[in-house]
């Protein structure tokens, strides 16, 4: 199967019918119809289309269209490598790259809007003609300028899909919830999930705060983080092409053995069979 390899892309495609597209990328493809109307399938599930709808989707081959009236497509394809900082660049963007990690680690990848907040749908589809503008201009500015539009797409995007989380759940106060959410947007960066610095940033005391995250969610704190770490995993094995040793390593385990001894506990499967049935189901 040919795969994508360029870290940016964007294509407009006028299409009649579509035809499946014999290719995967790397990561993410965001879809936005400019003009045109009919219905979305992503693996059982459908939704209707309609100009100016947006979707988010990890691998082109995982989902069809059935074009009703003729659609014109803005397809936008990225990978890490597109954020990757530049010695000259007083930004590092990579830095902001992870919140595609919980986008992956929570989006429920079905068919249907991305984006359910008509303010931000309108301030997303203002970035996207933005991202349009400068890919026609291609100047010595255009690259950080479109990354740095990218870091707002994701941002939007992580925002959205933080607001179909599970509420409160019964916790004490919005506080753990916030906490929660916390840990799941900086799950790779260890300094800012460690106890010490969330006791710090939410105000509960050094003593109190396994006592007190154990009430609340129903499990220790360990237990969470390595639940959501495999849960990640889970979800780079299903929709990317990611290795597993570059998947254990960013999550903070000792090698692709030990994460598939974890996956295997939890999941009773292990990453190659999780990736086969990924790979079986889009064939």
């Amino acid at each position: 199967m040919e795969k994508v390899h360029d870290p940016f892309s964007i294509t407009v495609t006028t299409l009649d019918y579509w035809e499946k597209r014999n290719r995967r990328n790397n990561f993410f493809e965001l879809v936005y119809i400019l003009e045109g109307a009919g219905g979305q399938q992503v693996e059982h599930t459908h939704a209707a289309y309609k100009k100016g709808s947006i979707f988010l989707l990890p691998a082109s081959d995982c989902h069809t269209y059935q074009i009703a009236e003729t659609t014109t497509f803005l397809f936008i394809q990225f990978n890490a490598s597109f954020f990757s900082g530049e010695q000259d660049c007083v930004i590092d963007f990579g830095k902001w790259f992870c919140r595609l990690n919980f986008i992956i680690g929570n989006y429920n990848r079905q068919a249907g809007e991305l984006i359910s907040n008509e303010n931000d749908k309108q301030h997303l589809v203002r970035l996207l003609e933005m991202l349009m503008y400068e890919q026609q201009r291609q100047d010595g500015h255009s690259r950080r300028i479109m990354q740095g539009l990218m870091v707002a797409v994701l941002e939007q995007i992580a925002r959205n899909v933080a607001t179909v989380l599970p509420g409160d759940q019964g916790f004490e106060s919005n506080r753990f919830a916030d906490l929660l959410l916390h840990i799941q947007y900086h799950l790779l960066d260890e300094d800012k999930i460690a106890p010490q610095y969330l006791c710090q940033r939410f105000g509960i005391s050094a003593n109190y705060f396994s006592e007190y995250f154990k009430r609340n969610a129903n499990e220790t704190y360990q237990e969470f983080v390595l639940r959501s770490k495999l849960k990640l995993a889970e979800a780079k094995a299903l929709y990317t092409d990611t290795p597993f040793k570059e998947i254990a390593y960013d999550l903070g385990f000792t090698d692709s053995s030990h994460l598939n001894k974890m996956m295997k506990r939890f999941y009773q499967k292990g990453m190659s069979e999780i990736r086969k049935q990924a790979m079986l189901g889009a064939a």
